[in-house]
């Protein structure tokens, strides 16, 4: 599991991307992106939605999320349920996110660092108790970085013991 944030710095005429990204720096946007290279995101005047993408390292950051495949399914799952429900994206929320100003939560609406921390938690790779309204991309990258990685991933299901006789 990937996310990636885009940094707008050598965005030239994205002047609300370098305003949303200097309210709290680097980032502006963010999107998760499965194993498939599918990608769920929204943007400002759209619904969320899925598609395959690539994505410009010399604009964007990648954070590997270390999760198993259960909960790659369920995040998947959530982002899939998420662009059926045709969740669209709120100027209002992500205001409100960006200058604490407390908003009424109604889940037909989202933004896009709420987005990736909704189907982040809903696998449990975020705390529960994270607010996910008041999550901005950067913070949202911190909250990934700052979580502990695990040595090993411990498979699911049973495994095969190898012999070296």
């Amino acid at each position: 599991m990937r996310v990636w944030f885009y940094n707008p710095c050598m965005d030239e005429s994205g002047w609300l991307n370098k305003l949303v990204s200097r309210l709290d720096p680097p980032y502006c946007h963010c999107e998760v992106q499965f194993v498939d290279d599918v990608s769920c995101s929204i943007y400002m005047g759209t619904k969320a939605g899925l598609r395959a993408r690539c994505f410009d390292e010399l604009s964007y950051d990648c954070v590997v999320v270390p999760c198993s495949a259960k909960q790659h399914a369920a995040m998947y799952a959530a982002a899939t349920s998420i662009v059926a429900q045709q969740v669209q994206f709120s100027a209002l929320k992500m205001t409100g996110c960006m200058l604490w100003v407390p908003v009424v939560d109604d889940a037909r609406f989202t933004f896009c660092s709420k987005l990736c921390a909704d189907i982040l938690q809903s696998a449990q790779v975020l705390e529960p108790h994270t607010d996910t309204g008041k999550v901005t991309p950067s913070s949202l990258c911190r909250l990934l970085q700052s979580r502990p990685v695990p040595l090993c991933v411990v498979p699911e299901g049973p495994s095969l013991a190898l012999d070296f006789k």
